[in-house]
């Protein structure tokens, strides 16, 4: 959606303040755990955009909270199984060849969304070593959440997933409906 559509149907602007008041409202704490699935296009125009919106929430969880958001990267996966668009089958070697090394410190998300994509890049917030299906965090249980994520299950009990579970992490989605949510590849697993 271009800009201006989304100023358009935006009444009042979005702001760091105004947020912050949404989002205590919907109940999340100083202290919470949240898994947040994010499209800064749904929130209307945000004065600052994703930065502002990353600053809210880490404001509203303090620093005794945690914020995650999932940081996949897709392209590191299998091309012979990629089906969004498939490559040709020609290509696969060539991926395999060439495909850089997945580093969480440098590999981008993909269509993860920009707020995901720029919280993964915060001061202090540290990324899963998953090269598929990684989680970026940030907080007092950030480490514990993102350390030692499998390779299989990738979404199981041991996973972030299953580590904020247990933890009784809140979902937060803004923008977007639960088909967007990764929590429920728990379950799944």
């Amino acid at each position: 959606m271009s800009e201006e559509k989304i100023i358009n149907k935006t009444g009042q602007p979005n702001t760091i303040n105004t947020i912050y008041q949404d989002l205590m409202r919907l109940g999340i704490n100083n202290s919470d755990i949240v898994l947040v699935h994010s499209s800064l296009s749904k929130l209307g125009w945000v004065c600052g955009g994703a930065q502002s919106v990353i600053t809210a929430l880490m404001n509203v969880v303090g620093s005794d909270g945690t914020l995650v958001m999932p940081a996949h990267s897709g392209e590191w996966g299998d091309p012979a199984q990629w089906c969004n668009p498939p490559v040709p089958k020609e290509w696969i070697q060539i991926i395999y060849d060439n495909m850089p090394a997945f580093d969480p410190e440098i590999s981008p998300t993909r269509g993860m969304g920009c707020i995901s994509e720029l919280f993964r890049t915060f001061p202090s917030t540290i990324r899963s070593n998953h090269p598929h299906v990684s989680f970026s965090a940030n907080g007092r249980e950030a480490m514990h959440i993102i350390e030692n994520h499998p390779l299989t299950p990738q979404l199981g009990m041991d996973s972030p997933l299953g580590k904020m579970y247990n933890l009784k992490a809140k979902v937060l989605l803004l923008g977007v409906e639960y088909n967007s949510c990764t929590s429920f590849h728990l379950s799944e697993s």
